[in-house]
């Protein structure tokens, strides 16, 4: 259907239901157009545009990036959640590559699906950097640094340590262990970091800013220029303050009571064996061919200088906006859905050659019709 000639759609959509996305659209190109957008990326240019480097050179090094994927959306069976996790690597420099990928079958009876995979399989990443380090240690591998798709740290670090006892001892031990690899061994550990919605120039501005940090960053930011905001250490006291003080509309002794728990949590990272975390340094860095602002954490154990990692990510940067490297390993781990169904069909053969009842039970679909989602193509 036509509803005018610049919203013309090629599939079918109900009448309604088109005009009132049409509707929302325009809503929302008005409220990110305001006035007051344009005015806080003015100030925060004059603010902090001095501050703004070129992007150099970087040279050789040898660099491993990280990551994982899993089938989504999961498969829902009466005994559980079934999903897949893809968990792998690719390492390139001194005219050598390698990659690597394994996974698992993830299967848990929770309502927090998406959640608890997420925490796994970065968990997993962050096991395969260990073992990467653990390989440098005993000079079977040249590592300089380590690439990670996201944050450094594992939710809820830095802001605070995990509340849940299960969570706790496994985010806490594998984050220790990282660091602790990582210092030993003089590596640089880099986080890329896609989804973006922290306000740290916030804490820089010392006000409560209603835009993300990408937004303003790419504003600011011109072609091959790179800008750090500061460390962990510097930046998050900072931004409890504003966040809980100046940002949240609620009485002043919520508000102070809130600022102070952050500040007291964010200690106990700080003072634990995690300290390491507030050396992490928070950067932006918009690459020659991109117009959108990228954002890294850098936590330099090998003393490569954040210029330097800089110049080694926006000098691979590709039209995606993100290096080739992580592009790279991104395609090595994906993971097609219909995965699902050739492993869920493998269990249900398993279980018959045991005989059991209960089993086929548990491995029975919830919802058969989204079975289509899964389901293997036909030969």
């Amino acid at each position: 259907m036509k509803v005018e000639e610049d919203y013309s759609i090629d599939f079918w959509i109900d009448p309604p239901l088109l005009l009132s996305i049409v509707a929302d659209v325009k809503e929302i190109v008005k409220k990110l157009n305001k006035a007051e957008s344009s005015k806080i990326v003015e100030e925060v240019k004059a603010a902090l545009g001095g501050r703004a480097r070129r992007i150099g050179e970087a040279g050789e090094l040898r660099a491993y990036a990280i990551d994982s994927s899993y089938a989504d959306p999961a498969l829902e069976l009466v005994g559980g959640v079934l999903t897949v996790v893809a968990y792998g690597y690719v390492g390139n420099g001194g005219g050598e590559s390698d990659k690597f990928v394994t996974g698992t079958v993830f299967f848990e009876d929770t309502n927090e699906v998406d959640r608890n995979v997420s925490i796994y399989s970065s968990i997993k990443e962050r096991e395969l950097a260990i073992k990467l380090l653990g390989e440098k240690r005993r000079g079977k591998r040249r590592v300089d640094l380590i690439v990670l798709d996201g944050d450094i740290a594992l939710h809820p670090l830095p802001y605070n340590l995990p509340s849940r006892r299960s969570e706790r001892s496994l985010v806490e031990k594998t984050m220790k262990r990282l660091l602790k690899e990582a210092e030993a061994t003089g590596t640089t550990l880099v986080g890329v970091v896609k989804r973006v919605r922290s306000r740290y120039v916030s804490a820089v501005m010392d006000k409560c800013l209603p835009v993300n940090d990408k937004l303003l960053m790419s504003m600011v930011l011109g072609r091959g220029e790179y800008l750090e905001l500061g460390t962990f250490g510097e930046l998050l006291p900072k931004w409890v303050d504003v966040n809980y003080v100046k940002c949240w509309d609620e009485e002043e002794h919520v508000k102070r009571r809130r600022a102070e728990e952050g500040r007291s949590n964010l200690e106990a990272v700080f003072n634990s064996e995690l300290r390491s975390l507030r050396d992490v340094v928070v950067a932006f860095y918009k690459a020659f061919n991109s117009s959108i602002a990228t954002k890294v954490e850098v936590l330099d154990f090998g003393g490569l200088g954040v210029d330097r990692v800089v110049g080694f990510l926006a000098g691979q940067t590709t039209d995606t906006g993100y290096p080739y490297i992580l592009d790279t390993v991104d395609t090595v781990v994906r993971i097609d859905s219909r995965l699902l169904d050739y492993v869920r069909t493998l269990l249900i053969k398993n279980a018959n050659e045991v005989s059991s009842d209960l089993i086929n039970a548990l491995l029975q679909l919830t919802n058969p019709q989204k079975a289509y989602l899964y389901k293997q193509l036909e030969a």
